[in-house]
């Protein structure tokens, strides 16, 4: 019962999936930069300087400033030694995007340049989490080979646990472009889309026919139903892709955050697409080859397949050889999106209300029940459950909330009732701060 801990704790994650799915561009990763790094800025410093040559009109006591012209060809070598890292990630970043947009102004001129460096198939990441990630890496790495035991940064755990995949699918399926690119390729994919024409479109079909990576799919697919019409033309191969790579996930090194995010983003197509065609196949990837649950999965399984998915969920849930605690938040989570609806969601939501350990987390499971499926037999049934756990339950403050979410849902039921069940204000508030008080704090990620 204890590793039911953090059973819940998908609720906190709300914000934590932005930052994974989304660069904070304004957020340094606090390396400094080095000596060759600052010699790099300098040059490029110097570059930009030297794109105005005064010109002296013979004849005349007046001088004209003539801007030089750089060719798409110079911009993207000038795009290759760009590392937004540190101190100076706030103004290389914002050298990036006039790279881009001069791209962009340069229009099918640039279009050559752009198709050479994204068939050399060469990429240079952007987002400071990803950075950050990589440096994590090589630490642990470092750590391993002096006989220590590393313990991988926040982000990277969030990621591999079950819990940010399944939040991460979710969020994932609504991708939009960004201000700033994650990378140099993602980039140069937002300039061709504001290029268009039958040859951008073609470079961006190509991309999409042969990447490897999921996060650059999803962007294709968006910048693609965007330009063409019907907006539908590339679903097809987009699934077809997408298919393939989970499949057949290519090899990486391991040092890229985007990497890690890939089947993150896969799923998240596929639940875009409402795609059914690969569940038979997702079923039997629950739990991956190092026995962790791939959270991913768990939201395309249960978006899918709605309360079908239940038993399925519920038996790897019990399974005891199953002790992250990451992974067992992915599984309640999709489970309890049906109590009142299948029993097993029902046995579940009392076992997590009942355990006095998980203090404050029973609250969020509680006030669930207020949402979601809305019909009146499930209400009935939710009211009916909570009756039931209130004849086990000892617990006062437990039973008071019990209470007030039995009225809330009469309220929903029968809105003339409002006034007389509605509760004092704020009482809710200090009846979550009594239950986080009774329990052990949550969390742990083993």
């Amino acid at each position: 019962m204890k590793q039911l801990a953090p059973i819940l704790a998908a609720v906190f994650f709300g914000a934590i999936a932005g930052y994974v799915l989304k660069p904070g561009s304004d957020s340094p990763d606090g390396a400094k930069p080095n000596t060759a790094q600052q010699r790099k800025n300098e040059q490029q410093a110097n570059a930009r300087n030297n794109q105005v040559k005064v010109v002296t009109v013979p004849g005349e006591t007046r001088t004209v400033s003539a801007e030089i012209s750089t060719s798409p060809e110079e911009i993207i070598e000038e795009l290759k030694l760009i590392r937004p890292t540190g101190d100076t990630r706030q103004q290389s970043m914002r050298e990036i995007i006039h790279y881009m947009v001069s791209l962009t102004k340069a229009n099918e001129k640039a279009l050559p340049a752009i198709d050479a460096f994204l068939a050399s198939r060469k990429e240079i990441e952007y987002e400071g989490t990803a950075l950050a990630f990589r440096r994590q890496r090589e630490e642990a790495a470092e750590a391993a080979a002096r006989g220590e035991e590393a313990e991988a940064g926040g982000l990277a755990r969030l990621l591999r646990s079950g819990i940010g995949g399944f939040i991460g699918a979710s969020v994932a399926k609504d991708i939009r472009r960004e201000l700033t690119p994650r990378s140099m390729r993602l980039g140069l994919f937002y300039v061709l889309a504001d290029i268009g024409g039958d040859q951008a479109e073609t470079i961006l079909a190509r991309e999409l026919a042969e990447t490897l990576r999921g996060l650059e799919v999803a962007f294709l697919d968006h910048l693609l139903a965007e330009m063409v019409s019907p907006p539908d033309k590339y679903k097809a191969k987009v699934l077809e892709v997408t298919h393939e790579l989970l499949t057949n996930p290519p090899a990486t090194d391991g040092n890229s955050l985007l990497d890690e995010a890939s089947r993150i983003f896969l799923f998240a197509i596929l639940i875009k697409y409402n795609d059914a065609t690969f569940v038979d196949t997702a079923k039997t990837m629950i739990i991956n080859a190092k026995g962790r649950v791939d959270g991913a999965v768990v939201n395309y399984l249960a978006t899918l397949l709605g309360v079908q998915a239940v038993p399925l969920l519920h038996a790897k849930l019990n399974d005891p050889a199953l002790t992250n605690d990451g992974d067992k938040m992915a599984l309640s989570a999709a489970i309890l999106q049906h109590v009142g609806v299948h029993p097993s969601s029902d046995s579940h939501f009392k076992e997590v209300v009942l355990n006095k350990e998980i203090g404050g987390l029973r609250y969020l499971a509680v006030a669930n029940l207020s949402g979601g499926d809305q019909s009146e037999a499930t209400l009935r049934n939710r009211q009916k459950l909570i009756a039931d756990i209130k004849e086990e339950s000892d617990d006062p403050v437990l039973n008071g909330m019990l209470d007030r979410t039995h009225n809330r849902i009469e309220v929903t039921l029968d809105p003339s009732k409002k006034e007389e069940l509605t509760p004092e204000r704020g009482e809710g508030f200090r009846n979550l701060l009594d239950l986080f008080n009774q329990g052990a704090n949550p969390g742990n990620d083993q």
